[in-house]
């Protein structure tokens, strides 16, 4: 909830800061820049949803969260980069484990994009190989050495310094979660892709 409010919250304040800019350039009687803000707006918000509401068997948290993060890339300078095919199948987590997957993911891109000059995030969710799901978080950050690739993955370990909301568990988490939806999630590089592989949501259940 955290992560999907936080998320939220970005792309509240965003639309907030060019409404109230094309509002101040309306009284300055700067009517072209207003409206060109305005329609700016119009077209990245768009093209967004249409990734979002074109994927057949969505999962709407997974859409509102990564709409909601590309707020949040945009409001700390991260280029941020959506491709999501349409026919993706549903994957075979609940909405909350959705979320909590790909917003560690993408919180632990856009922390690493931050540090490196060229910062920039790409999200990709398509199709995989026997009817299955291909998530990939991919960034421009300076990496994680190959001595580390797995270690990220155990409880409590971190590169990061200690925050409000603990140490060492997003990727953890991350696993814990995939594993058990008879998944898996690898780390290569660079430039650093995490790659989470699901089975469908029919074809898990299929098999239960």
């Amino acid at each position: 909830m955290r992560t999907l409010g936080e998320a939220l919250r970005a792309q509240t304040h965003e639309h907030g800061n060019r409404m109230h800019a094309a509002v101040a350039l309306l009284g300055l009687d700067r009517r072209d820049e207003a409206i060109e803000i305005l329609t700016q707006t119009s077209r990245q918000s768009q093209s967004l949803v249409d990734q979002v509401t074109a994927r057949q068997h969505g999962d709407p948290a997974v859409g509102a969260l990564l709409l909601g993060k590309a707020a949040q890339a945009r409001e700390r300078g991260i280029d941020w980069r959506m491709d999501i095919a349409p026919d993706t199948p549903r994957t075979p987590l609940a909405p909350v484990d959705a979320v909590a997957v790909l917003g560690n993911l993408v919180d632990n891109a856009m922390d690493a994009a931050a540090e490196s000059a060229d910062r920039w995030v790409r999200v990709s969710l398509r199709r995989g190989d026997h009817g299955g799901i291909v998530l990939e978080v991919a960034d421009s950050g300076p990496g994680i050495p190959v001595d580390q690739r797995e270690r990220i993955f155990a409880q409590g370990y971190t590169t990061k310094p200690a925050g409000p909301h603990g140490r060492g568990i997003g990727l953890a988490l991350v696993r814990s979660v995939v594993r058990e939806a008879g998944g898996d999630v690898t780390v290569a590089g660079p430039p650093t892709v995490f790659r989470v592989t699901l089975p469908s949501a029919s074809s898990r259940g299929s098999r239960s």
